[in-house]
């Protein structure tokens, strides 16, 4: 009978002691000095090829959403650059400019603007790249531009904190899936 007490003090003991743990009230991740990033999520493309037989007219256009803490707020600056690209038959791919990307043109943080329909809280921002405006940026005319070329264009946004998102350190979570849709690179083709 004894034994019996002994082990029904021992599990009321138990139990008092483990009713008595509570969680703590400060989470794990100290969400308040988290340090959050930014992207821009594609809501449009309304070209997707330049057209040989009319470079004059043709164009990359996007309209953005800009993505981050403040609903878009924190964005300085996105700077829109360019390459070309063609495929040589034996010889490989070859760039123009060959040591990198030229820059286009630099979208500012007061472009960005509410979204006209109201269904977003973030800001948004359309631009339109020309033909003539990316073959002169990477030193080309348009007499040195064939069919099959690709214009690799790039975006670079820079916060207000100077930090750089761009296609070189962005997750393929965030470039390829359908919610983020934040590729940070958009490839034109010559049709």
């Amino acid at each position: 009978m004894k034994k019996l007490r002994y082990s029904f003090g021992l599990l009321a003991l138990a139990l008092t002691f483990l009713s008595s743990c509570r969680d703590s009230v400060e989470p794990n991740v100290p969400y308040t000095t988290f340090d959050t990033g930014a992207y821009l999520r594609t809501i449009a493309r309304t070209s997707v090829d330049f057209q040989s037989a009319n470079l004059a007219n043709s164009t990359f256009a996007l309209t953005l959403e800009a993505v981050d803490i403040e609903d878009g707020a924190t964005v300085e600056t996105v700077e829109i650059m360019v390459r070309h690209r063609r495929l040589i038959t034996g010889v490989g791919l070859d760039y123009t400019p060959e040591n990198g990307d030229a820059s286009v043109t630099t979208i500012p943080a007061s472009a960005f603007g509410p979204d006209p329909s109201g269904k977003s809280r973030f800001l948004r921002t359309s631009f339109v790249v020309t033909a003539p405006e990316a073959i002169s940026a990477v030193g080309l005319t348009a007499a040195d531009i064939q069919k099959g070329d690709v214009f690799e264009f790039r975006l670079i946004l820079t916060d207000k904190k100077g930090r750089k998102f761009h296609s070189g350190n962005v997750t393929t979570n965030v470039a390829g899936a359908p919610f983020y849709d934040s590729p940070f690179q958009y490839f034109v083709d010559v049709e």
